[in-house]
């Protein structure tokens, strides 16, 4: 047999087994005068836990992310309202023995909360503490471990979750992770991108250089050449200066003459003698010059 009480701290019944009537009242009431540590490795021994991969910067920031976000994920209060919020991120909690066994500690912790879902039995008024302890396995592997309690303020009596709350916080700090991973990967995408399209800029940059060097090059060949040309003009090519001259058919003044040339008709010098230019005209007639009759191109 068993009695229906109602607390002071929740209009839900609480059902007392028989069997604590027959508890003695001094028994219930002795050491609690002082403060009360409690052991969630006794209340609940199997902790949440699972791997993390990723970069330790990146792990440590979701799970700081998630202890302060001032939610209790898994759990809620009342119907209408599926969100309890509230929660503080603390360095410490009572609520759990020391931690020992090395690793990051953090701890979430809620103060007042009414009878709170999904903790084994909770019908009070108590505290909600939240633990992760952060561990590394080996490169870019962390395992996280996550356990969450309800202590009573009134009685003191330790309520483990039934796992939805460990299973919550991991997801809220999985799904950061991602979002943080995310971004990395869509920012190095866009720095990648940023860099080719400065990369292809450079690159065409280099070549206009390269082609301008090149028509510079051309240029200043052509130009040479112009000028060389020019220069080779003046050595072959001549023109007959006042008075005309008369094309022989031999260096000789005795030679026939094959025709007349009027003033400042250009010649081509085919053969340079002391006295006498071997000439070609412009129409291909080949003959011979006096030297005095010839001048140089301006």
């Amino acid at each position: 047999m068993s009695r229906t009480v109602r607390s002071r701290f929740t209009s839900r019944p609480l059902r007392i087994p028989a069997g604590f009537a027959l508890v003695p009242c001094a028994i219930l009431c002795c050491g609690l005068s002082g403060p009360v540590l409690f052991s969630a490795d006794k209340a609940q021994p199997t902790s949440f836990s699972a791997v993390l991969e990723g970069k330790e910067t990146d792990i440590v920031e979701a799970v700081e992310d998630v202890v302060k976000d001032t939610v209790i994920h898994g759990t809620f209060v009342y119907d209408k309202e599926k969100t309890f919020g509230g929660a503080e991120d603390e360095k410490s909690s009572k609520a759990f023995a020391q931690w020992t066994g090395g690793g990051k500690v953090y701890y979430k912790v809620a103060h007042d909360a009414l009878a709170p879902r999904n903790f084994k039995g909770s019908e009070d008024q108590g505290t909600i503490t939240v633990r992760y302890v952060l561990k590394n396995e080996g490169p870019e592997r962390f395992r996280i471990q996550i356990d969450a309690i309800f202590v009573e303020t009134e009685r003191k009596s330790v309520h483990p979750s039934e796992g939805l709350v460990e299973s919550s916080e991991f997801k809220e700090i999985a799904e950061r992770l991602k979002a943080i991973q995310l971004q990395q990967q869509r920012d190095a995408d866009s720095k990648a991108r940023i860099d080719a399209e400065i990369a292809e800029k450079q690159d065409m940059l280099r070549r206009r250089q390269e082609e301008a060097s090149k028509l510079a090059d051309a240029d200043s060949s052509a130009q040479d050449l112009v000028k060389r040309v020019q220069e080779l003009r003046h050595k072959v090519e001549m023109r007959v200066g006042p008075g005309g001259a008369h094309v022989r058919s031999a260096p000789f003044e005795a030679a026939a003459t094959l025709e007349t040339l009027k003033q400042s008709t250009d010649v081509v010098v085919l053969i340079l003698t002391p006295y006498w230019f071997g000439i070609e005209t412009n129409d291909g007639h080949r003959g011979w010059l006096r030297k005095e009759e010839l001048v140089p191109l301006p």
